[in-house]
């Protein structure tokens, strides 16, 4: 299913661990956007420390992965953030994010939220 697993996992997390925590937060994996976030947040996890500017570095290395445009990357990515945030529940978004949201996150704060749970297993 993801082309892109890496046999030198160095954060131990799969791309099937990333995908299973987006739909326990109401991400549908019909939309293009599921598979660019599990793209970026596994490429996070691998190299952390070459992923501190979001548009910079993530999304044109994921336009290029995808063969799109790094704005189709960001402009999918913000629609999967909507579809979930407009569910009427934002418990399990806040579970992950670890406080309560009053607004829908930014692309940026949203793969941080992943990323983050991801890493420190807070919960």
């Amino acid at each position: 299913m993801y082309s892109f697993h890496s046999e030198n996992n160095m954060s131990g997390v799969t791309p099937e661990e990333i995908a299973r925590l987006l739909r326990s937060i109401g991400a549908s994996g019909r939309l293009v956007g599921f598979y660019y976030t599990v793209y970026i947040v596994y490429t996070i996890l691998q190299k952390p420390d070459e992923y501190f500017w979001i548009t910079k570095c993530a999304y044109p290395e994921t336009a290029r992965y995808f063969k799109v445009s790094p704005s189709s990357v960001e402009h999918t990515i913000r629609t999967l953030i909507a579809s979930v945030w407009n569910r009427r529940n934002h418990s399990d978004i806040n579970r992950v994010a670890g406080i309560e949201l009053e607004k829908p996150p930014t692309n940026s704060e949203f793969i941080d939220i992943l990323v983050a749970y991801l890493r420190y297993g807070v919960d």
